[in-house]
C-alpha cells in the first residue's frame, strides 16, 4: 500500500517546483540595515510539535484520522525536515528561534553548566543570540509566543510570551504581567478538569498511587505514565487553552509549542509498536497504553484544526518538529526500562497559506532553513552570520518574486539576554526529576545551587557535548555540499582538542548514513562524505 505522502503527491497536478537557489540565483538581495514592520505581509503562525513522526502521521491519515494534518497536506506543502543534530529539544528549538548553531546561541543541553558536576535546568538567560521575536519586536512587529522551550524567564517584548514554565506559576513566566490573572484562571481550570483529561488518555481510573502498589492490576501502566505523561498532559492542556485564549489576534507572528507527542513517544512506544522487539508486551498493558501515542496526535490535530478554522487562507501556517521517533532498540537503545521510544533525525515540516507553494517539497530542508524562511515571510532581515538559507521550494513563486529577502551584515539591536531569575529549589528539583525520568540526565546528576556560573566556555565543556555540538555543524555543511565549511569546523577541533577527532568523524558518518537509509530518496545525500572522512582520518 502506498503511503499517504505518495497518494497525495500523485494527486497534486500542476505542481510548481521551484529549483533550489544559492544566493547568487535568488531574488535580488538588499543590504539595507533599515528595519520596518511587516506591513501587508500575512501573519505567520508556527505550531511546534516536538517529536512528531511521519510514519505515525501517515498511518493515521490513511486510517481516516487527523483531519488537520490531512488538510495541511492536501492544500499546502509538506516534507521531511532533516536535523543534522543533536536531537536535543532545547538545543534545536533555540536553533529554530535564532537561526544559529548551538555553540553560537549558547544552549547546548537540557542542563548546565556544560561540564562535570551538579546542574540546573537551562533557561532563557543563557541564550546568546536574539530570537525571531526579538528581531520582529525591534522593527515594530507584534509576536505571541506560547510554551516555547527555554523561554523562561519571559522576555519583555511589545507582544506576549507565555513561557514554558508558566503552568508552574513561577515568577516572570508571563509577559506582560497583566496576563497573570488569565494564566491563573486557565491553570485553575486545568486542575479542575484533571480527571476528565486523564480519562481521555488512560482507559482506566488512573491514580499515581497505583505506581507504588505492586498488587494493582494497573501497576506497570501507572509506572510508565507517573510523573512523565500525567504531568505533561496537564501542562500541555494549559498551553492549549492559552493558545485558544490568544488566537483571535495573532499579530505578525504567533508561535505555540507542544511537547506531549515527544513525552508519550518516549514512554509508550513499546506498547504502541513492538515490532522491533523479540519479547512482546503483556496484552493487558498494550490495552492500557497502546493508544496513548495516537491520542497525543489527535490532541495536537485538534489544535491544528482550530488554527486552520480561525486563520487558514489568511495566515502562513507552519507545523514543524525537531526530530522523528521510533523504537528504542538497536543503535537507538534506551537505558531505562520505563522508556521504550527514542528520537530519529528526520522531523516533519508542513506549511499552508497564501504564500506557500502547495505539494510535496522537491528537496528536504534542514532545521537551519526554518529561521531564514520565517524571517523572509515576516520581512525581517537575515544576517550574514546565519548559516542557513531560505527554503525557496516552500514559497509561492509570486511571493518570491514580489518580496525579495533583506540581508544585513549582522544584527545590531539593543538586545541582551533576559536577566536570570532565582527559582525556588523545589521547582528546580521537580524539573530535574522530570528530565531524569525521561532519560535526559543521569541518576548521579544533582541540582546545583543558584549561584551557578552561566558563562559559556564552549571548549571547556564536557567532551561529549563538544562532539555532539560540532557534529551537527559538520553534518549540516556536508548535507549542503559545503566541504570547505565542514573542513573549517573539523580543523578547529583538530587544533583545540585533537583527541576528539575520531569521535566526531564517527558521529558524522553515522548521522549521514541514517539520513541516507531513512529519508525518502536520501541515498545521494552528502556526496562528499566518504572523501571528507578519508582525508581527515588520514
Amino acid at each position: 500500500m502506498r503511503s499517504v505522502l505518495q497518494i497525495i503527491a500523485a494527486a497534486v497536478t500542476g505542481l510548481l517546483v521551484l529549483s533550489a537557489c544559492n544566493n547568487a540565483e535568488n531574488p535580488a538581495e538588499t543590504n539595507s540595515a533599515e528595519t520596518s514592520a511587516s506591513g501587508d505581509r500575512a501573519p505567520v503562525i508556527v505550531i511546534g510539535v516536538d517529536g512528531a513522526e511521519w510514519q505515525v502521521i501517515e498511518a493515521m491519515v490513511d486510517n481516516g484520522e487527523l483531519p488537520g494534518f490531512r488538510q495541511l497536506m492536501e492544500e499546502g506543502a509538506y516534507g521531511h525536515l532533516l536535523n543534522p543534530g543533536p536531537q536535543v529539544s532545547p538545543v534545536v528549538w533555540t536553533t529554530f528561534a535564532t537561526g544559529h548553531f548551538a555553540r553560537e546561541h549558547g544552549i547546548l543541553d537540557f542542563v548546565y553548566p556544560y561540564r562535570e558536576g551538579d546542574k540546573q535546568p537551562v533557561d532563557a538567560s543563557l541564550r546568546q543570540e536574539p530570537a525571531i521575536w526579538n528581531l520582529l519586536d525591534a522593527q515594530g512587529g507584534d509576536a505571541t509566543v506560547i510554551g516555547y522551550f527555554v523561554s523562561h524567564p519571559a522576555e519583555e517584548i511589545d507582544g506576549t510570551i507565555i513561557s514554558d514554565r508558566a503552568f508552574a506559576g513561577l515568577e516572570q513566566s508571563v509577559q506582560p504581567e497583566g496576563l497573570d490573572p488569565l494564566a491563573r484562571r486557565v491553570r485553575e481550570s486545568v486542575h479542575r478538569d484533571r480527571d476528565t483529561l486523564f480519562s481521555r488518555f488512560f482507559p482506566w481510573d488512573y491514580d499515581s498511587s497505583q505506581a507504588e502498589d505492586e498488587t494493582s492490576p494497573y501497576h506497570k501502566a501507572a509506572r510508565i505514565v507517573e510523573d512523565r505523561v500525567d504531568n505533561r498532559i496537564l501542562s500541555e492542556e494549559f498551553l492549549r487553552r492559552m493558545t485558544s485564549e490568544l488566537l483571535s489576534e495573532p499579530g505578525d507572528l504567533f508561535i505555540t509549542y507542544f511537547r506531549l507527542v515527544d513525552i508519550v513517544s518516549h514512554s509508550a512506544w513499546y506498547y504502541f509498536d513492538h515490532s522491533d522487539w523479540s519479547e512482546k508486551p503483556n496484552p493487558d498493558n498494550v490495552r492500557l497504553l497502546g493508544q496513548i501515542i495516537p491520542e497525543s496526535y489527535r490532541w495536537v490535530d485538534e489544535v491544528i484544526q482550530q488554527i486552520l478554522a480561525a486563520h487558514g487562507g489568511t495566515a502562513n501556517i507552519l507545523v514543524i518538529s525537531d526530530h522523528g521517533f521510533g523504537s528504542g532498540t538497536g543503535s537507538y537503545e534506551t537505558s531505562s526500562e520505563l522508556l521504550s521510544g527514542n528520537h530519529r533525525p528526520n522531523g516533519v515540516i508542513l506549511a499552508h497559506g497564501p504564500d506557500i507553494a502547495p505539494g510535496p517539497m522537491p528537496e528536504h530542508p534542514t532545521i537551519m532553513e526554518v529561521f531564514p524562511t520565517v524571517a523572509n515571510l515576516l520581512d525581517v532581515p537575515v544576517a550574514d552570520t546565519i548559516p542557513g538559507s531560505i527554503a525557496y521550494p516552500l514559497l509561492d513563486e509570486a511571493f518570491t518574486r514580489d518580496h525579495p529577502p533583506r540581508y544585513v551584515d549582522r544584527y545590531e539591536l539593543d538586545w541582551q539576554p533576559v536577566a536570570k531569575q532565582q527559582v525556588d529549589a523545589g521547582s528546580q528539583q521537580e524539573e530535574m526529576e522530570s528530565l531524569r525520568g525521561l532519560g535526559y540526565i543521569g541518576e548521579g546528576v544533582e541540582l546545583s545551587d543558584s549561584g551557578t556560573d552561566a558563562r559559556l566556555d564552549f571548549w571547556a565543556s564536557d567532551p561529549k557535548l563538544v562532539v555532539r555540538t560540532l557534529h551537527a555543524d559538520v553534518t549540516y555543511y556536508l548535507l549542503q555540499d559545503d566541504v570547505a565549511a565542514a573542513d573549517r569546523v573539523t580543523n578547529e577541533l583538530k587544533r583545540r582538542n585533537p583527541e576528539l577527532l575520531s569521535r566526531l568523524l564517527s558521529r558524522v558518518a553515522a548521522k549521514i548514513e541514517s539520513f541516507r537509509r531513512d529519508v525518502p530518496d536520501g541515498e545521494n545525500l552528502a556526496p562528499a562524505l566518504e572523501e571528507f572522512l578519508a582525508r581527515h582520518r588520514a
